[in-house]
């Protein structure tokens, strides 16, 4: 017995026993979500372990040891409560846990509260968020939801102020984590009825509760990502930065979508004409061959709305040109197509060929050049070079807002060259391909 008590405690803090909670299976937040788990190692972390025929359900959970404490709440006005928060004596998942938090609410709109968890002492990286604003005005009516903070262990929850209420979001369910490379929160949610999750591919829209765990972004490795379980509760994880939370009330899907919507501006209309039948294919060869298509289609009545041209209309592949052989006549094609309501799309790729064109020189890379606008390599200056489908290219760094007045600029003098109705920016994640081996 007392080897079997140095083995559970090896590397571990003997003073802290787990206070292990009675809960079903499904409510197991997982206190082992990095491979390896055993006995040994989970009672190391002041977990639980309790294993089962079930290999999806968590052996190792949190106890009651771990997470947060309230040590003070304040309230500016009537939309905003801090809170700071010290961590709970329990071992460390993963090393570097910051003891000291700052806990920021805001009720931004009757529907609609933000929550913030963030390190008390020191400044973290934050996503800049140009187009989601912070609270400009006070709520116009009475809040459709209630903030209740629970003190030890530090946990929230959300009511919907119905009658009767019904709690929305309750994150006393699991521990909050908060280490400076490993970020986790859990809440209990009201229902099954759970969707979204972005790039992903799912056999339903309502997603499978029975433990699952999905990357926030598809190629996205642990600890990145988001469980939903049994209870129904969800777990995020991810690797730095902060907590920042919105959670949006409404009475129906539609308004959830207008709640979310106000806050990170409405969505672009698309033209009612860009919704019909569109026609594209690579290597036409010409603009006659093309005018034979359409004029087929015309013949058959065919009811489509859109002919593409892809980039074997331009000058060996140089963005912002056309070949003024084979598409001599392009700059007059988007009146030939308006003459029967139909519309021009033409395809633009953001590599820009280093060669010069046929009867001198490539404008659109020079006053690239001019104006300081491709990715460089690590010295800041040097242009990174790659191979596109022009061959040797140089790329747009769209993060520099030279680029992005040059992109304007070359898009507004083409169009005026070539009539078009729209752009499609194909290959738009910058990449290098060997074009010689295609």
């Amino acid at each position: 017995m007392f080897f079997l008590l140095l083995l559970f405690f090896f590397g571990s803090d003997p003073d802290i026993i787990p206070e292990c909670p009675n809960i079903s299976e499904g409510e197991r937040v997982d206190c082992f979500p990095d491979a390896g788990a055993s006995q040994q190692k989970c009672l190391e972390r002041a977990c639980c372990w309790r294993p089962l025929n079930e290999t999806n359900v968590p052996w190792c959970f949190f106890s009651k040891n771990h997470g947060y404490s309230m040590v003070s709440e304040s309230k500016p006005d009537s939309t905003h409560i801090e809170a700071k928060l010290t961590r709970m004596d329990a071992p460390s998942l993963f090393g570097a846990d910051i003891k000291e938090l700052t806990f920021y609410a805001e009720m931004q709109t009757e529907n609609r509260l933000r929550f913030k968890i963030t390190d008390a002492n020191q400044a973290r990286f934050e996503v800049p968020h140009e187009h989601v604003q912070s609270l400009s005005d006070t709520p116009n009516g009475p809040l459709k939801y209630r903030l209740e903070l629970i003190q030890k262990p530090f946990g929230l929850k959300v009511w919907r102020t119905t009658s009767p209420e019904k709690l929305l979001f309750d994150t006393t369910f699991g521990p909050l984590v908060f280490a400076d490379q490993y970020l986790q929160l859990s809440a209990k949610l009201p229902s099954h009825n759970i969707y979204g999750l972005g790039e992903h591919v799912h056999q339903t829209f309502r997603h499978d509760t029975n433990w699952k765990t999905w990357p926030i972004f598809t190629r996205d490795a642990f600890p990145n990502g988001v469980t939903i379980q049994p209870a129904p509760a969800v777990t995020f994880r991810t690797i730095g930065g902060v907590l920042d939370f919105y959670i949006l009330v409404g009475e129906t899907p539609e308004a959830v979508v207008d709640e979310f919507t106000k806050l990170i501006g409405r969505p672009f209309i698309p033209p009612y004409w860009s919704l019909g039948f569109q026609l594209s294919r690579w290597d036409y060869g010409s603009l006659e061959e093309v005018k034979k298509v359409v004029e087929r289609n015309r013949q058959a009545d065919l009811p489509y709305d859109v002919q593409y041209t892809d980039i074997d209309y331009m000058e060996n592949k140089k963005i912002f040109t056309y070949d003024m052989d084979k598409f001599a006549a392009l700059p007059q094609f988007a009146d030939y197509m308006h003459d029967k309501g139909q519309k021009y799309i033409v395809i633009l790729d953001p590599a820009v060929s280093t060669g010069q064109r046929i009867n001198g020189p490539y404008e659109s890379l020079e006053r690239g050049h001019a104006a300081k606008v491709w990715v460089t390599e690590p010295d800041g200056v040097t242009p990174l070079l790659g191979e596109v489908w022009p061959g040797e290219t140089v790329f747009p760094d769209y993060t520099n807002q030279a680029c992005i007045d040059w992109w304007v600029d070359e898009i507004s003098r083409f169009h005026k060259e070539v009539k078009h109705d729209a752009l499609w920016i194909v290959s738009n994640p910058q990449r290098s391909l060997p074009v010689s081996k295609y």
